[in-house]
This record gives C-alpha cells, sequence and structure tokens, in this order.
C-alpha cells in the first residue's frame, strides 16, 4: 500500500481544482497569490492619491497631461501626489478595480501604439492571471509546491 492510498478521499475531494484553469494551474503547483514589486510600482486595491499638474508643469512645452487617456485596460487618473523618484508617475486604474503607478514614458508609448511588454497594457496582477491563462509557470515555484506535497503525503 502506497503512502498516497491512506489518504481519505473525502479530505482531499474538497481540495479539486473547479474549472478547467484552476485544473491547470494547480496541476503544475501555481497558485494566485500574487505579490507586487514595490520596489518599482505601487500596487493597491484602494484608490492612491493624485494632484493636480503644477503651473510650472503646465508651462513647459514638452509637458502632456494624460489624465483621462485609455490604454488597454487601463485609465489613467492622474499625477502620483506623494510619490518622488526618477521620472513622473501616474497613477492608473485597471479594469478590475486596483490601483498602481506607471512612468509617463511608459503611458506615452502605449497612447502612441509602441506597447512596451504585453499586447495589451493591463495592471500586473491582472498580467500575473493571464500569463497563468496561458500556460505560462515558474518551474522553481511548481518544484517546491510538488517537494511540500510530497512531504505532507509522508
Amino acid at each position: 500500500m502506497t503512502r498516497l492510498a491512506r489518504i481519505d478521499f473525502d479530505a482531499v475531494a474538497p481540495l479539486y481544482p473547479s474549472d478547467k484553469v484552476a485544473g491547470r494551474v494547480a496541476g503544475r503547483g501555481e497558485h494566485f497569490e500574487w505579490t507586487p514589486n514595490q520596489d518599482t510600482k505601487i500596487h493597491s486595491a484602494d484608490p492612491l492619491a493624485v494632484r493636480r499638474p503644477t503651473e510650472n508643469e503646465l508651462s513647459r512645452p514638452d509637458y502632456v497631461d494624460l489624465t483621462g487617456s485609455r490604454l488597454g485596460r487601463l485609465m489613467v487618473m492622474g499625477v502620483a501626489a506623494e510619490i518622488t523618484g526618477n521620472g513622473q508617475k501616474w497613477v492608473v486604474r485597471c479594469v478590475c478595480g486596483s490601483y498602481e503607478t506607471r512612468k509617463a514614458r511608459y503611458i506615452k508609448a502605449c497612447v502612441a501604439g509602441n506597447n512596451p511588454g504585453s499586447s495589451e497594457p493591463m495592471c500586473d496582477a491582472c498580467g500575473y492571471t493571464r500569463k497563468l491563462q496561458l500556460g505560462y509557470h515558474n518551474a522553481k515555484k511548481a518544484a517546491a509546491a510538488a517537494q511540500a506535497i510530497m512531504e505532507a503525503a509522508r
């Protein structure tokens, strides 16, 4: 008798995936717990503070007010109020309801049609979910999950 034969089916049945995507993801040890990279962007379920452009910004000839621009699944809400760093940050809202910061250079490229990166601009959480739906996976995470399952079965 194998070690897995001792596991009761009634205990395992609620753990089975409920649809095809969940089955594909669970089959390779992936899961939907996603954490944003807070070094370059801010990702939040709550609205981020925005500010109006200053008079100094509006007087510059190269300044473009991107507020209200729509790019893919993102809508530009305004300039990020309390965020400083390299380049100007703008707050965007995804159709899933989450808010993120993006650089002006990225937004201008998307508006011009030169989308850097994915085929459709979206927040990082939607991008991660889209990758899982398309079948991409992280082999190291899958191996770690498989190892954890084997340890639990012992």
